[in-house]
């Protein structure tokens, strides 16, 4: 194999495909063309020597190299952001601690008491970033952030994770909409033909074939939890939530009802960096301090 190093561009369009799984979805991410995206990525693999993706009808997955090719991606982007890091502290600059928290569920209060909890630290300064779940997997892998609360990331990312919630499901139901009468809701039979409010992309992604298996109507909205409220409220929409985060939802228009026979997982868990510092795993462990857990 001959000598090669991967262009800005290359690394780019690899990570995103790499992301979604999906030639047609990194491609609109990227605003390429189908096309354009498959001769790039063939490219690269030529240059290399060697086969990246296995292609199917499902979407791509990384090959045994692709994979050792992205874990060194991975580690050689950790090793840059570590020395940046580094110079900083020489520099006397305070080390900057990156914290992905979807603004959907996580509410000013619990921000507010994080940020609280370290502003006479004056060693560390905490950056609350918001974003979809694929967006902080990746700045994570990338070591452009050092912990977020999502769902699980999939396995083949690699991305070290703390389990935080029990996985139960619920819906969000206006309250004078007829299933808020039910003590529990069935996924399979009771949201036949409704329409389910979607404010994450790469969920409404990961769940698209199922809900039109059964016969479930998606409705993407903004990330915004005052529009997706008031979608359920107003329109007889709902929303599909872990337990943990449904009760800061509830308000005069809006009940929760437990979600049963539900065909796919959404527990929560906080991802991290593998290199953490001791003051980014301070902050970890406060963040996941409410669930009884602690990264180690």
């Amino acid at each position: 194999m001959t000598m090669f190093r991967l262009s800005d561009e290359q690394r780019r369009y690899f990570y995103t495909l790499c992301s979604d799984g999906n030639i047609t979805r990194a491609a609109q991410r990227l605003f390429l063309s189908r096309q354009g995206l498959s001769r790039s990525m063939r490219e690269l693999e030529k240059s290399l020597g060697t086969s990246l993706f296995v292609r199917g009808k499902r979407g791509v997955t990384l090959t045994s190299a692709g994979r050792i090719l992205l874990r060194h991606l991975r580690e050689e982007d950790r090793a840059w952001e570590n020395c940046m890091t580094a110079l900083r502290v020489i520099e006397g600059e305070p080390e900057l601690v990156r914290v992905g928290l979807l603004s959907m569920f996580v509410g000013y209060e619990q921000k507010r008491r994080l940020l609280s909890r370290f502003e006479r630290n004056g060693e560390l300064r905490i950056e609350i970033v918001d974003g979809d779940h694929d967006v902080f997997w990746e700045a994570i892998a990338a070591g452009n952030m050092e912990c977020a609360v999502t769902i699980r990331p999939p396995d083949h990312l690699g991305i070290p994770c703390v389990d935080l919630g029990k996985g139960a499901i619920e819906v969000l139901l206006s309250r004078d909409d007829p299933l808020a009468q039910k003590q529990t809701v069935d996924f399979t039979r009771d949201l036949r033909g409704k329409a389910v409010v979607q404010t994450s992309p790469y969920k409404g992604r990961l769940y698209e074939a199922v809900f039109r298996s059964h016969g479930i109507l998606s409705e993407p909205i903004l990330h915004d939890r005052n529009l997706m409220l008031a979608q359920v409220s107003a329109r007889h929409h709902c929303f599909i939530i872990q337990a943990e985060y449904a009760a800061d939802l509830v308000n005069d228009e809006v009940c929760r009802r437990p979600l049963v026979n539900v065909p796919f997982e959404m527990s929560s868990v906080l991802v991290l960096r593998p290199d953490l510092s001791p003051l980014a795993l301070e902050v970890a462990r406060a963040i996941a301090a409410p669930y009884s857990v602690s990264p180690t």
